[in-house]
């Protein structure tokens, strides 16, 4: 039987109010809509709660039973509540509830009424009433009293309150989800949460990737080695700022917001590990923060020797080593022996961990007689800096260029005019490449993403390069089918936009990468899912909506990664053709080149991009500041580096177009 609203509220207006004493109160068996235990337990104690500081603000209904009792038909919830307070001595069992009291035959229909219409708050509403709350002078410890939460909760629930109200309508509309919101309220910035929310690709809402766009720049306590070094505790104490996330399960967990700040407190407690390592009689120690490798390739290294051992050193030598050869022969025999292969492997096992920490012991006595050359450490010195594991560490033994040559000679006296190689080792006279390997990487994938973004918008240069492709494999190189292939096309192709990321950790904060990744969303979405639909799909459209995929599809195969300076790449002929210049998408800043390069390769760029009187100042500097006073004096110059430029006045011929390799796997288009 079907019952409208207004039957509904015929049968509630004509019923009597009043109130009932608790102990007269019990559930109904049969006219209760919602079933028992469909409610949390946590909700139980949050209503409890709140009865005890409002009282029952909504009647019970209930129907006359038998001895005096009333059957409570809607408002099990409640009546639950009242019990705890009951049972935790918060109020009497003669509590008087307000309760509405309905005929037996339309108790049923009481029910449905609290259920059926009844609409919940939404959570934004909810929020914002917390808020509204600790407003009115409430503190955060009373207002999760009266709702029976922790104050954790309730500092939730305000820091909601206060995400941008576009965003809020968005979540009231559930176009943001709950766990995009808590990540949204974690920083206070309406704009940012705002920037960071649209910069989202719509098939990547995730939290955790919102979360890495609204922290860049930030540096994470427990993940940073230098935060780790210089602890929460000093940084908040020399008051730098930062920011927590109210809704970490680690409480401890901070954002550090003052980099500088945090340098220098870092190099100020590494400056006590300094002092005790130049006590040893290096001729230098420097402090850096962070061990560069670029900074020191050009150093040597001077080696350890072996000293003799002290009797009771030889001893324990010797003692150790015939312990593990007695080992040893005990494994072998085992292995030999014909007993059960549990037994034998049990028996192994125990011998083999024995064997293992008789090896430790021989290390670490060896450690203890490797020493560095006492005659030689006053032409070498030390660099004391922040460890990956967030301790202070050591690479010692490093000679300085302008000291080569006293080393040399201070090595061949010591070694007696033997071969002063065992004892310093120093780079050869060669020049070594401006860009490390890893920057190399980093700098032409840049590229590639670039190419890639411009060439979507030519389909003409796209048509032409995949057709010169297709011509080298299919003609110049006597490229051959795959016989027994069931496909219809022997060509295959490889999505190499989506490894980009892998080869430069800023690739989709760049502009490039994300109008790519922006472009392959949108014909992601305009495709069927079916593999199959896709070439009636195509069949189906015009030509030049066709020629747009197949830009797209092109440009998401550009390769030439590389990590080597090269005279050729394999997008220069795409780079010419589409007039690339990479000052659009790439500049020189200390993230993205001048922390990757020595401070002499800083000074080289400054003096080649403006002139030697705006290079002369930075020379002064340690690295860090020189890396600061680059990026000021290099802003909008447009410098590039070589494997960052395009080559003016190409041959755009067939020759350019289809020679686009210097070996056999590097290729233009990954096709």
């Amino acid at each position: 039987m079907k019952f409208s609203k207004a039957e509904i509220e015929a049968v509630i207006e004509a019923s009597p109010r009043t109130t009932v004493p608790f102990n007269k109160l019990i559930l109904s068996d049969t006219c209760q809509a919602r079933s028992a235990g469909s409610t949390s337990k946590m909700s139980i104690a949050e209503l409890a709660a709140s009865i005890k500081e409002s009282n029952v603000l909504q009647n019970l209904i209930v129907l006359k039973g038998a001895r005096g009792l009333f059957e409570v038909c809607a408002g099990g919830r409640r009546l639950e509540a009242l019990t705890l307070l009951v049972n935790n001595g918060d109020i009497a069992e003669n509590y008087p509830v307000p309760v509405l009291i309905v005929p037996a035959d339309k108790a049923l229909i009481a029910s449905l009424s609290e259920n059926v219409f009844h609409i919940p708050m939404h959570p934004a509403d909810e929020y914002t009433a917390f808020a509204k709350l600790i407003g009115q002078g409430k503190s955060v410890e009373d207002v999760a009293a009266a709702f029976g939460v922790t104050p954790l909760v309730v500092k939730r629930r305000m820091k909601l309150a206060t995400v941008s109200p576009q965003l809020m309508t968005q979540f009231r509309e559930d176009k943001i989800g709950l766990d995009c919101l808590m990540v949204l309220a974690s920083v206070d910035d309406h704009d940012k949460q705002e920037q960071a929310w649209a910069g989202l690709p719509e098939w990547n809402r995730r939290p955790d990737y919102l979360r890495q766009l609204l922290t860049q720049g930030e540096i994470e306590s427990d993940r940073d080695p230098v935060a780790l070094y210089v602890t929460v505790k000093a940084y908040e104490k020399a008051g730098g700022t930062l920011r927590r996330d109210l809704f970490s399960d680690d409480d401890k967990k901070a954002y550090l917001l003052d980099a500088p700040l945090l340098d220098r407190l870092a190099t100020d407690k590494l400056q006590k590990k300094a002092k005790q390592v130049a006590a040893e009689g290096w001729k230098w120690v420097d402090v850096r923060v962070r061990y560069s490798y670029d900074e020191f390739v050009k150093y040597g290294e001077l080696r350890k020797t072996r000293r003799e051992p002290t009797e009771q050193e030889a001893a324990s030598l010797v003692e150790i080593e015939t312990k593990m050869a007695a080992v040893h022969e005990q494994m072998e025999a085992v292995a030999e022996a014909e007993v059960d292969e549990g037994d034998e492997d049990s028996a192994y096992e125990k011998l083999e961990i024995e064997s293992e920490g008789l090896q430790a012991k021989i290390k670490a006595l060896e450690d203890v007689l490797s020493v560095w050359p006492a005659d030689l450490m006053a032409q070498a010195g030390c660099v004391v800096y922040v460890g990956n594991d967030g301790t202070a560490a050591l690479k010692c033994g490093l000679v300085r260029p302008e000291d080569r040559s006293g080393m040399a000679q201070a090595a061949r006296l010591a070694g007696e005019g033997g071969d002063d190689e065992s004892l310093v080792s120093l780079p050869s006279p060669k020049t070594r490449p401006v860009h490390s390997d890893k920057l190399m990487r980093r700098l032409t994938a840049h590229r590639v993403a670039a190419v890639q973004a411009e060439l979507i918008d030519r389909p003409d240069v796209a048509l032409a390069a995949i057709t010169a492709h297709l011509a080298g494999k299919l003609l110049i190189d006597g490229y051959r089918r795959h016989y027994g292939s069931e496909e219809a096309l022997t060509m295959s192709a490889i999505n190499t936009h989506t490894s980009l990321p892998s080869e430069a950790e800023d690739m989709k904060a760049c502009a490039a990468w994300q109008k790519v990744d922006a472009e392959r969303a949108a014909w992601a979405a305009r495709l069927p899912e079916s593999v199959d639909a896709i070439f009636p799909w195509v069949l189906a459209h015009d030509q030049a909506t066709v020629l747009q995929l197949l830009t797209f599809l092109v440009a998401s195969t550009v390769t030439g990664v590389y990590g080597v300076e090269r005279s050729k790449q394999s997008t220069d002929p795409l780079a010419a053709a589409l007039g690339l210049d990479m000052s659009n998408w790439w500049s020189a800043t200390g993230p993205s080149y001048f922390n990757h390069v020595s401070k002499g390769r800083i000074l080289d760029v400054v003096t080649e991009a403006v002139d030697a009187n705006a290079a002369s100042p930075l020379a002064a500097l340690k690295k860090d500041a020189a890396v600061m006073g680059a990026e000021q004096t290099m802003a909008g110059t447009g410098w590039l580096p070589s494997c960052l430029r395009t080559v003016t006045n190409p041959r755009v011929d067939e020759e350019v177009l289809t020679d686009v390799r210097e070996d056999s796997d590097e290729v233009a288009l990954s096709v």
